[in-house]
């Protein structure tokens, strides 16, 4: 490889100075093409208006039709779920904001079981305690029943609710009634009958933790 003179050097800037060209470094451990950007001059492109170096993690260019074609279906999903007539004999608000999603659910996936981790999911949650507290009407039940919704066993009643909670039930039950012996179907609150039920047979095959003993 050719080094330059120091004559050439000067030339090479003089010029480089009247075209306003970045000027190339020329020496022996830096390649010709090699060109010292500052920082602060490092290649930027705007995010929501604000300059981001092309490097960072967050410049992950989408193409508009990707994006586009997104907006386009969660437009479509929305009025689907928005063309979905609600059955009239349906008096539960939980079962009434849900009941689409429902629907949708089980067209996508076979059944109607939305998972926890959404807003839906959460009111089938809902939807299972009112249930087994007997807040929904027979028609709604025999609804759900249909579609394939999965209702609470006794076993999801001890794990679903929250322990002080039934636990300041029972201390309730024991004021009025001077008692511990709740039947396994107790119809003011077929909750805390399932949950008792559960206590006692945890306790019997010792799987009862030691700090709810």
């Amino acid at each position: 490889r050719i080094i330059p003179s120091n004559e050439m050097k000067r030339t090479i800037s003089l010029f480089a100075t009247l075209l306003a060209i970045p000027v190339v470094s020329f020496t022996t451990n830096t390649h010709p093409t090699d060109v010292s950007v500052p920082p602060h001059r490092a290649p930027t492109f705007l995010d929501g208006g604000h300059e981001l170096p092309v490097g960072s993690r967050r410049f992950q260019p989408t193409s508009t039709k990707t994006f586009l074609s997104k907006i386009h279906n969660e437009g479509d999903e929305d009025e689907k779920l928005e063309s979905i007539e609600i059955p009239s004999f349906i008096k539960s608000p939980v079962l009434s904001q849900v009941y689409p999603a429902l629907v949708s659910h089980k067209e996508k996936y076979g059944n109607p079981n939305i998972p926890l981790g959404s807003t839906d999911g959460k009111r089938c949650k809902t939807l299972r305690r009112l249930h087994f507290q007997n807040k929904l009407s027979d028609d709604e039940v025999a609804l759900l029943t249909d579609m394939g919704f999965r209702f609470h066993s006794f076993e999801d009643v001890y794990y679903e609710c929250d322990f002080d909670e039934m636990l300041g039930k029972l201390m309730d039950y024991r004021a009025e009634f001077d008692t511990f012996q709740i039947p396994k179907k107790y119809e003011p609150d077929p909750e805390l009958g399932a949950w008792v039920t559960m206590l006692r047979r945890l306790y019997r095959t010792k799987d009862l933790p030691a700090n709810q003993i």
